[in-house]
């Protein structure tokens, strides 16, 4: 089967955009031709993988994919199967699909620009974040013309700000052949499942079915990254999680993330965030007393004009 890891989404000269809540992640690395805004509705305690971009994958945690740009979310909790407690919300829609004509229109300058610059996909934070994701919830009840014009909206709100950073790297070149895309998909998969164990690059190799200089090229060709970076990320994002989740003392928390001696730990995570982890701990602090509320979500019901889907 060639390229077996392609998503269609049926976007095109009837359809502007695919809205639909996703009741689970689907882990598989993956492309497609249409921007992708993934908008996580609960803490999945994992990460995510956009070209050669490692991120947290929590509640509220915001992207937005670029074209063809390969991706997978990773989750590190067991899914609770609970139809009441959705996990994503999807917007997937092309340049074409919303009519370039309309996006010549002196009007809509702005997305036209920030569309332009979104083809390597952007991260949200911050107030932009927390508005996007509102207009992104009120989506559920709205009709599907309430939605175009919702989505324009919620484009604009991104054009705007200031509250981005850019996920893959302007060096990323991905190789989207669907022997390497399965292959890949197997060793991130483990990779995720292992990093806080012991990992070698002969393991990895194997697993492959690859020589470790072989696989060393194949790596860093499809994730911009060598594997001893991709595994330092990888420990580093649970890290954080574990500093924002738990008491457990910093020595503690590099052990348990696959760091042999606190000293690496320290600037590892100095190199990744910009802190130590102890300043990372004191600047994001989870409030107890918010972590009991619900998002603005009704029922967790998918939308009916969208059928649930598989990600």
């Amino acid at each position: 089967m060639a390229r077996p890891q392609l998503e269609v989404i049926p976007t095109g000269p009837t359809q502007a955009f695919v809205f639909k809540i996703d009741q689970d992640i689907w882990p598989v690395y993956h492309y497609h031709p249409e921007f992708d805004i993934l908008y996580s509705l609960k803490d999945h305690g994992g990460e995510f993988l956009s070209g050669d971009h490692i991120g947290r994958l929590a509640r509220g945690t915001l992207i937005m994919n670029g074209p063809n740009i390969p991706h997978a979310l990773h989750s590190g909790k067991v899914d609770e199967a609970d139809p009441t407690s959705p996990s994503l919300a999807v917007i997937q829609f092309s340049r074409e699909s919303l009519g370039e004509d309309l996006l010549r229109k002196h009007e809509l300058q702005p997305v036209r620009e920030f569309l332009d610059a979104a083809a390597r996909g952007f991260e949200f934070h911050g107030e932009t974040a927390r508005r996007a994701g509102q207009l992104i919830l009120e989506m559920e009840t709205q009709s599907p013309f309430e939605r175009f014009l919702q989505l324009l909206r919620l484009l604009k709100v991104f054009a705007l700000s200031t509250e981005k950073r850019p996920l893959a790297s302007p060096a990323y070149s991905p190789s989207l052949k669907a022997r390497d895309i399965t292959r890949l998909d197997e060793v991130l998969g483990w990779l995720q499942r292992s990093k806080t164990g012991m990992v070698t690059l002969d393991q990895v190799a194997a697993l492959a079915k690859m020589s470790p200089k072989s696989f060393c090229r194949f790596f860093k060709a499809n994730t911009g990254k060598t594997l001893v970076e991709y595994l330092h990320e990888l420990r580093v994002g649970e890290a954080c999680r574990q500093l924002l989740e738990t008491d457990l003392p910093v020595s503690e928390v590099a052990l348990e993330c696959g760091f042999n001696n606190l000293s690496n730990f320290n600037r590892r995570f100095r190199e990744l965030k910009g802190m130590t982890p102890r300043e990372f701990r004191r600047q994001n602090p989870i409030d107890p007393a918010e972590q009991g509320r619900r998002l603005p979500f009704s029922a967790g019901a998918v939308p009916k004009d969208h059928p649930p889907s598989r990600r």
